[in-house]
């Protein structure tokens, strides 16, 4: 859902005047971001909420290699 409204919303920034596409183009990627991060964060509660979580130590151990 969020995919079609951002393709109309940019198919519609198009139509616009060259100095407010940047501007809109701005606003739609920080709106994006924001609203992942949000999205991501609802994840992480409900993760938490049903008991879907490990150990700093277990997290290490897993990520081992990249926290290298």
């Amino acid at each position: 859902a969020m995919t079609k409204t951002l393709e109309k919303a940019g198919s519609a920034a198009g139509r616009l005047p060259s100095k407010l596409q940047n501007q809109v183009a701005g606003f739609l990627m920080e709106e994006v971001t924001r609203t992942e991060l949000l999205s991501k964060i609802e994840r992480a509660e409900r993760d938490i909420q049903a008991g879907r979580v490990v150990s700093n130590q277990e997290a290490r151990k897993r990520l081992g290699r990249w926290l290298k």
